[in-house]
């Protein structure tokens, strides 16, 4: 696929208390050092996938619907990143 194609995927937020710091920070850590643009979106807002304040932003509950979306030579193993954390239940 070429890195100027976006890479789309829908998860359902596992976090038990949803998007808080803890998941934030981690996601946050894994994902900047990737040569990927990543874009998460709920209820009309989106956030960078880079930025701790942005998603903080976003306000996703427990089991929120998110889209996630990359750009880039490193897209699918951000999404793949970012499933991980966001799906996880122990985060």
């Amino acid at each position: 696929m070429s890195s100027d194609e976006p890479t789309r995927q829908q998860i359902t937020l596992a976090c038990p208390n949803g998007l808080h710091l803890s998941p934030i920070t981690t996601l946050v850590k894994e994902v900047s050092p990737l040569n990927a643009g990543v874009k998460i979106s709920f209820d009309g807002k989106s956030a960078s996938a880079k930025s701790a304040l942005e998603l903080m932003l976003l306000g996703a509950p427990h089991g929120a619907e998110l889209s996630l979306e990359a750009t880039g030579d490193d897209a699918v193993v951000a999404l793949d990143t970012v499933s991980r954390i966001l799906a996880a239940n122990g985060v």
